[in-house]
């Protein structure tokens, strides 16, 4: 049906351009001689002869062939309208033929294949009487319209024919012809008899695609991974065969071979079916994919090493070989500086590895022993130990040697550290004093590992009797401080005695291994105190003596204020201010006193007679010396309170 599709196509175009061009008979003929002038036409005719398996070569004589194209071209001259439709459509065909009020018969006829011309339908517009020839498959599918055209329900393939409206108007007779194309959407494309697998280098058959029910019959094209495959390529071999099923709709069976490559791994295949929707419209359905693997021999190993660099001893290390074939090989054979250490695995452990683990690895394949792979591991160690190695105590005065030692797979940098700052290593010191208590910490890393380091610690602990390194006093806030400095270890214990009475002490400070103990005390006489500092090493004791608070301490006794003490600092500065406020109100007194005192005695020397003035004198006499005795009195107070 191929070449009819293409007759019909030129027939139309030819008949439009002949229309257009108003050409009738001969001038039809010398269009056509002009056309087959044409340089290259008749080369698009042969290969639209071609397409449908026409061999035009067959014409071997010029003149035979062009005169073929002259009666294809002559037929198709008077050509006819082409309508398209689907299977199971209801169609309509349009009557172009003559006609009008004085229209006397119409009727559809159809060509039968046999050039023959059979009626199917007519209508006497006279009497408005149809007659159906009742053709067998029209009988129940055809009726005409009122405007003379022609439906057809369900149509079939049976029904892609040549049809005509017969009009017979007064004596004139016209037909006008219809070609009816159909069409058939073909079922999606499925791919039959998959192949397994896929051998590198082997010519294999991968499937075979089927599609059914098309007409006319669909094209069908193989993919690789969704590129379409070359049907000259060596390595694809396409055969294609179409048979018409039951229903005489096409069947098409399409089988692939491939040789596959090295490398290729898992590769897809789909089959697409191309297939008309009408003459101008081609549409395409594709099948599901087909996933096949390619197999092919292994060619060469490779060790990998888990972790890949600066192993560290006490770590595990995963060794895993791999083949490049497919499917890959998964049983090897391990073996250290020769020696086999593993069969039939594709990975090897090393649990907790240490420094005898260091050497070269080689893994080969089980069934083939010449494709191997090696890698050498080295195994990064690093030890550290300290002198001491645990907690010392010492006792003052003693010597001490506190030293970092490092073993390594590489190049060390060790530090000793005391508090942050770093010491000497070794640190080597002949007397001990308190000051060198405290953690000494070895800090140890390798260069050739960045990640790689190591930390000891080790506590000296320096010990000795009590020892009273000050016993000093001060006044503060009309009282006196005594404060007793004492060292040694374990911490004292500080006793104070006041003529063999124990004061209450205050808090003790803490400062560089030194303890700081103080008593506040009101003296009304003179004291005796006593600092005793005990640990269980010995005792230490020192005595002071305190003069009565309404004395003052002797030059040579009293403690000079601490300026690093900023309490010590703010109390003087607090007792300074309050003496000198009671100072100022005893003034301020004794002024008040002495202005009251003599406004009293000139009043009174006013209001008293000349008789009794030297009696008035004397009082005031004894007055004066009262008050003055009353400030002497005043003044002994304030001395007794400083």
């Amino acid at each position: 049906m191929c070449w009819e599709h293409y007759f019909s196509k030129l027939a139309h175009l030819f008949n439009r351009i002949f229309s257009a061009l108003k050409l009738r008979g001969t001038e039809i003929v010398k269009g056509l001689d002009l056309l087959f002038s044409a340089p290259g036409y008749c080369s698009f005719l042969e290969w639209h002869f071609e397409a449908c398996d026409i061999n035009f070569l067959k014409f071997t004589q010029q003149g035979q062939r062009k005169a073929l194209l002259h009666l294809f071209l002559l037929l198709s001259a008077q050509a006819m309208t082409t309508v398209t439709a689907m299977v199971g459509d209801t169609i309509t065909l349009k009557c172009e033929a003559n006609r009008n009020n004085k229209i006397t018969l119409v009727s559809w006829r159809m060509k039968l294949s046999d050039a023959g011309i059979e009626q199917l339908i007519s209508l006497t517009p006279a009497t408005d009487i149809i007659t159906n020839k009742e053709v067998p498959g029209y009988k129940d599918r055809i009726t005409m319209n009122e405007d003379f055209s022609l439906s057809i329900s369900n149509v079939g393939i049976q029904d892609e024919k040549i049809f005509s409206c017969f009009t017979l108007v007064e004596s004139d007779i016209d037909e006008v012809s219809v070609s009816l194309k159909v069409y058939k959407i073909p079922s999606i494309p499925k791919i039959l008899e998959p192949v397994a697998f896929l051998e590198e280098g082997n010519l294999q058959q991968v499937g075979v695609c089927v599609v059914n029910n098309s007409y006319p019959a669909a094209n069908i094209t193989w993919q690789y991974n969704f590129q379409n495959l070359d049907a000259n390529n060596p390595a694809v071999k396409i055969k294609r065969n179409t048979v018409r099923n039951e229903k005489d709709y096409y069947n098409t069976r399409s089988s692939l071979k491939y040789m596959s490559k090295k490398g290729e791994g898992e590769v897809s295949f789909t089959c697409t079916a191309t297939y008309f929707e009408d003459p101008n419209n081609i549409a395409s359905k594709t099948s599901s994919p087909l996933t096949v693997l390619v197999h092919y021999k292994t060619s060469k190993v490779l060790l990998q090493v888990t972790p890949a660099q600066d192993v560290e001893e006490g770590t595990n290390v995963t060794l895993t070989c791999v083949g490049d074939g497919y499917p890959p090989p998964d049983k090897f054979i391990f073996m250290k500086n020769g020696e086999e250490k593993e069969v039939n695995t594709m990975e090897y452990e090393l649990i907790n590895v240490s420094r005898e683990d260091t050497g070269e690895y080689s893994c080969t394949q089980q069934d083939n022993p010449d494709i191997k792979d090696a890698v050498n591991i080295t195994v990064h160690y690093l030890t550290l130990t300290m002198n001491p190695d645990e907690d010392v105590t010492k006792m003052v005065g003693e010597n001490i040697t506190v030293e970092c030692i490092a073993e390594s797979s590489g190049t060390e940098d060790v530090t000793l550290m005391k508090r942050n700052k770093g010491c000497a290593n070794p640190f080597i010191t002949e007397s001990l004093q308190y000051t060198h208590s405290g953690t000494y910490t070895c800090s140890a890393k390798i260069k050739e590992v960045k990640e790689m380091k190591r930390e000891k610690t080790v506590n000296v602990r320096v010990e000795g009797k009590p020892r009273i390194n000050k016993l000093t006093k001060k006044v503060v806030n009309n009282a006196k401080v005594i404060s007793c400095v004492v060292e040694g270890f374990p911490q004292p214990t500080v006793q104070w005695s006041i003529n063999g009475t124990a004061p209450r002490e205050e808090p003790v400070k803490d400062k560089k291994s030194q303890w700081n103990h103080r008593i506040t005390v009101k003296p009304s006489e003179n004291i005796t105190v006593t600092c005793t500092a005990i640990n269980s090493h010995g005792e230490d004791q020192d005595t002071v003596n305190l003069t009565a608070m309404r004395f003052k301490e002797p030059l040579d006794e009293t403690l000079e204020q601490d300026p690093s003490d900023p309490n010590n600092k703010n109390d003087n500065s607090k007792g300074n201010g309050d003496q000198a406020k009671v100072i100022v109100g005893v003034i301020v007194g004794l002024l008040l006193a002495a202005v009251i005192a003599g406004v009293a005695y000139w009043l009174y020397k006013k209001k008293s007679p000349t008789s009794k003035t030297k009696t008035n004198e004397r009082g005031t006499a004894d007055e004066i010396k009262k008050i003055n005795k009353g400030d002497n009195n005043h003044t002994t107070a304030g001395s007794s309170a400083v």
